[in-house]
């Protein structure tokens, strides 16, 4: 492109900006337009303002970083409170010594127990199915004879002779 906008100029230029004929040496006084630095900006728009979002970006993932090392480590000293008031409890004197942690057993059988919890929970609306997998097999039938969904009785057919 030989043209660009007057947005694209450097305010900061001591020359005036050049916005037509910019590859044309001729077209301009005092002017090379491969060896002199031009009074237009460097960067484009675009990348501008990918500079400038990034840098945001950044900012703001730092910020959360810190933010949730700082919640993680809060947490980490609530649980050893937590546990150290249990342990202490449990030995009944409130002025003895009394250890903390942060997992009972080890990070597998914590997992593991976690697990069968969380699958306990999804089986708690479930329906226990007895062999035949009727859920309804041990409810008494109300009425003597059961003739279908509808309990109503088949339609009898009349033979004509």
């Amino acid at each position: 492109m030989d043209a660009v906008p007057f947005s694209c100029c450097n305010i900061n230029s001591p020359r005036p900006c050049i916005q037509q004929q910019i590859t044309n040496n001729s077209a301009h006084f005092n002017y090379e337009h491969q060896t002199e630095d031009q009074n237009l900006w460097m960067k484009g728009c675009r990348q501008a303002l990918l500079e400038y979002y990034t840098h945001i970006m950044q900012s703001i993932g730092l910020t959360v970083l810190i933010t949730w090392l700082f919640e993680l480590s809060v947490l980490t000293g609530v649980r050893y409170l937590q546990t150290s008031l249990e342990n202490m409890v449990r030995q009944g004197d409130p002025n003895s010594e009394s250890d903390g942690w942060l997992l009972e057993n080890s990070l597998m059988e914590t997992a593991r127990t976690n697990l069968s919890i969380i699958k306990s929970l999804g089986k708690s609306n479930q329906i226990d199915t007895v062999d035949n997998g009727d859920p309804n097999i041990d409810v008494p039938s109300t009425s003597k004879a059961h003739y279908g969904p509808d309990n109503v009785p088949p339609k009898q057919k009349t033979e004509t002779s």
